[in-house]
């Protein structure tokens, strides 16, 4: 494989899709192509998957700019989960074997945010897609992290957890133990099945069960905006959960009362009454005053932090 030192890649990998983009170190924010694939989440869909979905990412993005695919200047990879060191070694092993790029960072999917949202990277980046994770850094360096647990343990706030607080309103309606809610005809017609009892077979026999159970999330905010008692609570519940997050890493950094905060995923980019009950949340005490930037494409900032691995060397 060629080496072209004028080229970066910055990759923004989660549980949903992987977004790969190509630019040059000349001008990093002016994107030549962009190539996208499946999860590229280990937690999700596996390692081996996951490396392929980079692959495929990558590959695309090249095809794409109608440029040769070679070894670039730098590459930077925002991935979900990838802050622990057990995830970081597989994919620089990967990144090696490919001879992706001649310097590689690998950090977190939140990392890039505030790169890319208010540039400084200093604040708190909030993630709220198939899974949920609040990342901030303040003026001295210092991280702290909160949420990132992964759906049998944490991931609060996220479209799984909105989708699974979804079904269990909607067997506690059909067993008489909650409330009865427009979510059940819902999710009865989303999911192709009779009644509620059908649900046991769908959910447990489909091939990836927790995408199809954040498939499940939109749901809630279209049924709270006819009313529903259940649903909106449940939207509520969520942007409690994801401000909790945000105002445990602030405190820990001490942040400013004027607090950036970087926000990406589908749900929060796609749902204002979601991102709406974290600002409420937030500043109800004036503890904190979020000052948000809504990112829809966190690689873009993986890009602008490629290029410093070349400032840097």
């Amino acid at each position: 494989m060629l080496a072209n030192n004028s080229l970066l890649l910055g990759i923004d990998g989660g549980g949903t899709k992987t977004l790969a983009l190509l630019s040059t170190t000349d001008a990093p924010d002016q994107i030549l192509a962009t190539g996208s694939a499946g999860p590229s989440n280990q937690r999700a869909v596996g390692p081996r998957l996951a490396m392929q979905n980079l692959d495929l990412a990558v590959h695309a993005a090249f095809e794409l700019a109608g440029i040769p695919r070679c070894t670039v200047a730098a590459a930077c990879l925002g991935l979900a989960g990838a802050d622990r060191e057990s995830d970081r070694s597989v994919v620089l092993q990967w990144a090696s074997e490919a001879r992706l790029a001649e310097h590689v960072r690998v950090v977190n999917d939140a990392v890039p945010l505030l790169s890319a949202g208010n540039g400084t990277g200093i604040g708190v980046a909030l993630i709220a897609g198939t899974g949920s994770l609040a990342w901030g850094c303040n003026s001295r360096g210092d991280s702290a992290r909160a949420g990132g647990w992964g759906w049998l343990m944490g991931d609060e706030g996220s479209a799984w957890a909105i989708g699974s607080a979804v079904l269990k309103a909607v067997v506690c309606a059909a067993d008489g133990r909650g409330p009865q809610t427009q979510l059940s005809p819902a999710v009865c017609e989303q999911l192709q099945i009779s009644t509620a009892s059908d649900l046991v077979a769908r959910i447990y026999s489909a091939e990836i069960p927790r995408a199809l159970i954040a498939e499940l999330a939109p749901l809630a905010f279209s049924i709270a905006r006819t009313g529903d008692p259940v649903a909106t609570a449940i939207i509520a519940a969520a942007g409690q959960d994801l401000a909790v997050m945000v105002r445990t890493v602030a405190d820990r950094l001490l942040l400013p009362q004027q607090l950036p905060l970087a926000v990406a995923g589908a749900v929060l980019t796609q749902q204002p009454a979601l991102l709406q009950a974290v600002v409420t949340h937030l500043s109800s005490n004036n503890r904190w005053l979020p000052v948000v930037s809504v990112v829809h494409n966190a690689a873009t900032g993986a890009l602008r932090l490629a290029a410093s691995l070349l400032s840097s060397t």
